[in-house]
């Protein structure tokens, strides 16, 4: 069917007649008719004018959502549609209990990428009691107040980290204790894990520590996992040195399933130097 498009309100007028000249909807004369399109065709006929001129018009397609709602709104589904929307209800928020918080961490807690391995990295020498670490974003002094139980046999402390971003957290805390504080390796370790646990923001920790030497030092550094706010896993570093009343920390995470942050974390511990 061929139509002709008003040009006053674009309805669209079926070409019925040659004598068509109005417009149904609004009453204006037509741009196009046969008589006028006639006087530059004289030869021409009816038939090849509509073919001509005449618009097709593409039916409008069925909103089969529209049509289904409709179907459903109807007295006698409308008890069906009250029982499935209430499940599906229920189902949506079991799901955001179990996994929305793991979906949020995900976001803020991107992978490392993997420019991070080939770009310029910061070789900084920090602290009192001198520390050479090269990491690949910058650290910045991040000084917080110990506990009181901490900082009776504290003499120094300092504290740097990493802004957020980027994939991985970085902390590094240097401490100097008073003579009669316990400042063994073991004690070292424990105030370590101590710290992970305090606040209760990790939990499910699995870890294997190793003796290392670092600058002729004894240390030693714990390696695995843990659960992040009960919702994210993340894999860690943590390395601990001692030298008579000084102590080096150097804690490192990044998200568990994420390789290039398990290889810029062994880098930057391999970096590691006591001056």
């Amino acid at each position: 069917m061929k139509y002709l498009i008003c040009a006053n309100c674009q309805h669209p007028n079926v070409i019925k007649s040659e004598y068509q000249t109005f417009c149904e909807s609004c009453g204006k004369k037509l741009q196009l008719t046969f008589a006028g399109w006639r006087q530059s065709h004289p030869m021409a006929s009816f038939g090849e004018f509509r073919e001509t001129v005449g618009v097709t018009m593409k039916p409008p397609r069925r909103n089969v959502v529209t049509a289904w709602i409709n179907r459903q709104m109807q007295p006698q589904h409308r008890g069906k549609v009250i029982i499935f929307f209430t499940l599906l209800f229920i189902c949506i928020a079991g799901a955001g209990t179990l996994f929305g918080k793991r979906a949020v961490y995900t976001l803020l807690y991107p992978k490392v990428p993997k420019s991070s391995l080939y770009a310029t990295w910061h070789t900084a020498t920090i602290g009192r009691q001198a520390l050479e670490i090269s990491t690949p974003l910058k650290l910045w002094v991040h000084d917080q107040a110990l506990k009181p139980e901490e900082a009776a046999g504290v003499e120094y402390a300092k504290s740097y980290r990493n802004e957020d971003g980027g994939g991985i957290q970085i902390a590094v805390n240097l401490r100097s204790y008073k003579p009669q504080a316990d400042n063994s390796l073991e004690a070292a370790v424990s105030a370590a894990h101590k710290a992970l646990q305090d606040g209760g923001l990790v939990g499910d920790i699995q870890c294997k520590s190793v003796p290392v030497l670092i600058s002729g030092l004894q240390g030693a550094l714990e390696e695995g996992t843990y659960t992040y706010k009960g919702a994210i896993k993340l894999s860690f570093s943590n390395l601990v040195i001692v030298r008579g009343n000084s102590r080096w920390q150097i804690h490192i995470n990044y998200r568990d399933d994420d390789p290039v942050g398990q290889d810029v974390a062994a880098r930057i511990l391999k970096s590691v130097k006591i001056k």
